[in-house]
C-alpha cells in the first residue's frame, strides 16, 4: 500500500528530481516512524521508564563509537567525481569499520562494569558485549549508504529502513511479551534489526554492482584515497564525535546524576519529539548532500541552502510548536499516567529538536566546502557549552532543571549554528533573520485554538485535540499553497 502511494506521487514528478527521491526515502522513513509512534503505547506499557533508560545509555554509548566508526571516510564516498575512487573509499570504510570493532571488544573487556556502575545501571554491563557488533551493523550501513546515495539509489536505502523499524518493532513486542526481558527486550530488538536491515542492504549491493565494486579496488587507489580525504579522519571525526557526544550526554549525565527513570522520561520524549521531524529531515539530507556538492560547483549553493532552510522552517516550526504545548497531557494519554515527566521535557527540548532537523540537512554543506576545522571548532563549542549545563543542573539535583538548560543552551548553539552554515554559502546573516522572523510571525497564530481550548475548559483530552486539529489546518494549508504554486 505504502509502495502504490509512493508510486501515485512520484509518477507526477520528473524522473531524478529532488521532489521525488526524497518521497521514494519517505517512503521508508515515514513506515518506520509511523510503525515507531503505533508500537510506543504498547511498549510504554510492557517496558518501564527504568528500562527505557538502560536501553538509552546502550544507544548513547553505540551512537558515540558509531560515529567514528569509519573515521568519517564514508562522507567521502559521494564527493569524487569517478566511481573508481569511490569504490576504494568505501571500501577504505569498511576495513576501519571492522578494526573499531576488534578496538571495541577490547574496551568492553576491560571497562563495562566500572561504565555501567558510574552510569548508575549495573544490568548494562552484560549488553555492553554487544557493543562491537552493533557497531560493525552500524558501521558497515554507514558505508553502503552513501555509497548507495552517491548511485542514487534510493529505494534501496527505503526499503532497508522499513526492515529494520519492522524487525525492531516485531522482536521488542515479542520479546515483551513472552520472556519479559527487561531493558534487554529494547536493547536486542534494536541490535536483531540493525543487523538484519544491514545484511539485507550489503546483499542489495553485492547483488547489483559486486563485482564492479572488486573490480576497482586495489591497493594503490586504496592508498591514494586514503591521503586524498584525510581531512575527514582528522577533523571530522573530532567534530561529529563531539556533536553526537553532545546530543548523547543528556543520557549519560542523567543516569550519572539521577537515575534510569529520569533516562527513560527523557529517552521516550526525544525520540517521540524526533519522530514526526525524522519523516522528512532524513530523507531530504540524504537528497540535498549530493545536489549540494553539485550546486557548489555550479555557484548557486547558497541559494540552494537558503531556499532548503526556508522549507524545513516552514515544515517544521507549527508542528514541534503544537507538540510542545500540547506534550504533557499528550504523553499521559497515550502512553499512561507515568510518562507525564517525558512530556513536560519535551517542552524544553522542543526549539533544540526544531534546529536539529533544519541544521542536519544543510550541516553537509561543511562536508561540500570542505570545512572540516570550522566544523570541529563548532562542535568543540556546541559540546563544551553543553556539557556545562548539564553539569549545573546535575549538582543542583534538579532534573527538570537539568534538561531546561541544556534544551535552551542546545537551541541557542544550534540557531546560530544555522546562521553559520548559511553564511558559509553566501547567504547574509539579514536574510537568515528575515526567514525565522517571518515563520514564526505566520506560525504562532496555529496555538490560539488549543490555548483557548484549554482556558476554557481545562480539559486534557479536548486540550490535546485542539492541538491535533491545529496540526492538521496548518497541514492542508500548506497543502493548499503547495497545489497553487504547482510544486
Amino acid at each position: 500500500m505504502i509502495n502504490k502511494i509512493r508510486e501515485t506521487i512520484a509518477s507526477k514528478l520528473p524522473a531524478g528530481s529532488f521532489a521525488r527521491n526524497v518521497i521514494t526515502l519517505m517512503t521508508g522513513t515515514t513506515f518506520a516512524q509511523v510503525l515507531t509512534i503505533i508500537v510506543a503505547p504498547i511498549l510504554t506499557r510492557l517496558y518501564g521508564p527504568e528500562d527505557y533508560g538502560v536501553s538509552a545509555l546502550y544507544t548513547s554509548i553505540l551512537g558515540i563509537f558509531t560515529v567514528i566508526a569509519c573515521w568519517r571516510y564514508e562522507l567521502a564516498i559521494v564527493l569524487p567525481k569517478k566511481d573508481r575512487d569511490a569504490a576504494n573509499v568505501m571500501a577504505l570504510s569498511i576495513s576501519i569499520c571492522f578494526g573499531m570493532a576488534v578496538l571495541t571488544l577490547v574496551l568492553v573487556a576491560f571497562f563495562r562494569i566500572p561504565i555501567a556502575n558510574i552510569l548508575g545501571a549495573p544490568e548494562l554491563a552484560s549488553w555492553l558485549w554487544f557493543m562491537p557488533l552493533s557497531l560493525i551493523a552500524a558501521g558497515l550501513f554507514q558505508a553502503f549508504n552513501y555509497w548507495s546515495t552517491r548511485r542514487k539509489q534510493f529505494k534501496r536505502l527505503a526499503a532497508r529502513t522499513i526492515t529494520q523499524s519492522t524487525v525492531t518493532a516485531i522482536t521488542r513486542l515479542g520479546a515483551g511479551l513472552v520472556l519479559n526481558p527487561g531493558p534487554g527486550g529494547l536493547i536486542g530488538g534494536s541490535i536483531f534489526g540493525q543487523l538484519v536491515a544491514t545484511g539485507q542492504l550489503a546483499w542489495q549491493i553485492i547483488r547489483d554492482e559486486g563485482r564492479i565494486i572488486i573490480s576497482y579496488v586495489n591497493i594503490k587507489n586504496f592508498k591514494r584515497v586514503l591521503v586524498r580525504y584525510k581531512r575527514f579522519p582528522l577533523f571530522d571525526s573530532w567534530a561529529s564525535m563531539l556533536n553526537t557526544a553532545s546530543t548523547m550526554l543528556p543520557a549519560l549525565l542523567l543516569g550519572y546524576f539521577f537515575t534510569p527513570a529520569v533516562v527513560g522520561h527523557y529517552s521516550l520524549g526525544q525520540n517521540i519529539l524526533a519522530a514526526p521531524m525524522g519523516v522528512i529531515g532524513g530523507s531530504i539530507a540524504q537528497v540535498f548532500f549530493p545536489q549540494a556538492s553539485e550546486a557548489r560547483h555550479g555557484g548557486n549553493l547558497g541559494q540552494l541552502t537558503l531556499d532548503m532552510f526556508q522549507r524545513l522552517l516552514t515544515l517544521g516550526f507549527v508542528p514541534i510548536l503544537l507538540i510542545a504545548v500540547v506534550a504533557p497531557d499528550l504523553f499521559a494519554i497515550i502512553f499512561g499516567e507515568q510518562w507525564w515527566a517525558a512530556g513536560v521535557y519535551v517542552r524544553w527540548l522542543s526549539l533544540w529538536m526544531l534546529f536539529v532537523f533544519i541544521s542536519s540537512p544543510i550541516s553537509t554543506t561543511y562536508t561540500v566546502l570542505e570545512r572540516q576545522r570550522e566544523y570541529l571548532i563548532v562542535n568543540v563549542i556546541l559540546f563544551s557549552t553543553r556539557l556545562v549545563a548539564l553539569i549545573i543542573g546535575g549538582i543542583r539535583g534538579d532534573a527538570l532543571l537539568t534538561i531546561a538548560l541544556f534544551g535552551i543552551t542546545s537551541a541557542v548553539l544550534y540557531i546560530f549554528n544555522c546562521i553559520y552554515i548559511l553564511y558559509m554559502a553566501g547567504v547574509t546573516v539579514r536574510e537568515t533573520f528575515t526567514a525565522i522572523m517571518k515563520q514564526i510571525i505566520q506560525g504562532v497564530p496555529y496555538v490560539l485554538l488549543p490555548t483557548i481550548v484549554w482556558y476554557s475548559s481545562y480539559n486534557s483530552l479536548a486540550f490535546v485535540l485542539a492541538g491535533i486539529g491545529a496540526g492538521i489546518i496548518f497541514l492542508l494549508v500548506q497543502a493548499y499553497r503547495i497545489k497553487n504554486r504547482g510544486v
